[in-house]
């Protein structure tokens, strides 16, 4: 294992920590950013792959789901909120 390799996931664990609490919230971010941050990690997953720094590439895919689940959760909830003011307009 390179060191870099190592470096690099220890600090993208520290994102995933971080997103938690967003996850955990019912606040979310827009589902557009991120739905965008989502694809772009994944990108840099390959990217990752490519140069052989499989923890590091792991460790991203964990941020580009964590990135989705937040996605999903935002688009549930704002479906749910026209769902809820469809039904009061009528």
């Amino acid at each position: 294992m390179r060191w870099q390799d190592l470096v690099i996931s220890i600090c993208q664990i520290g994102f995933v920590a971080a997103l938690i609490p967003s996850i955990k919230s019912h606040h979310k971010p827009p589902a557009v950013t991120s739905g965008m941050n989502s694809v772009l990690v994944c990108i840099i997953t390959i990217c990752l792959l490519t140069l052989r720094l499989w923890f590091s590439a792991i460790t991203a895919f964990m941020i580009a789901v964590a990135w989705l689940i937040l996605a999903v959760q935002k688009v549930k909830a704002n479906s749910a909120l026209n769902i809820k003011t469809s039904k009061t307009k009528t």
